[in-house]
């Protein structure tokens, strides 16, 4: 059995090292990130008449669900109320929220407020937004 050289065990303890650093940052981040504001995943769809914005709410319950909308931008915000079981425990990982989720996102194009609609089933909400109807243009004779 060969013995191993002192350079070879210098080269596998600044890897062991490294390691456990990475592992150390990896929980740090994690508990800097679980106090933010997290971003609910969603996707925005156009056609020729409506843009939908589909968002990703799982656990969560319509009546906690809040949308703001404006011509051009659409807010989405969710608060869990349910108490978390665990805050007397220290987590190893911890990716699953409790508090408030939010999102504001621009829309592609002007949409009608007041046509707009909303559902949400099976932890997905569904908004669908008319867009504003084109406005008929005329060209200006230039003398």
């Amino acid at each position: 059995m060969k013995r191993r050289s002192a350079v070879e065990e210098l080269f596998n303890d600044f890897v062991d090292s490294i390691k456990e650093k990475q592992e150390d940052i990896g929980k740090t981040i994690n508990d800097y990130t679980s106090n933010l504001s997290p971003k609910p995943n969603m996707d925005i769809i156009e056609d020729d008449e409506n843009i939908m914005v589909i968002t990703d709410l799982p656990g969560l319950k319509k009546e906690n669900i809040k949308i703001d909308l404006t011509e051009d931008s659409i807010e989405i915000t969710a608060q869990c109320n349910e108490e978390n079981q665990f805050d007397n425990h220290d987590f190893v990982r911890r990716e699953r929220t409790y508090n408030k989720l939010n999102r504001i996102v621009s829309l592609p194009e002007k949409v009608d407020i007041h046509g707009s609609s909303a559902k949400f089933e099976n932890g997905v909400l569904t908004v669908v937004l008319p867009k504003l109807e084109n406005k008929t243009g005329f060209d200006i004779p230039v003398d």
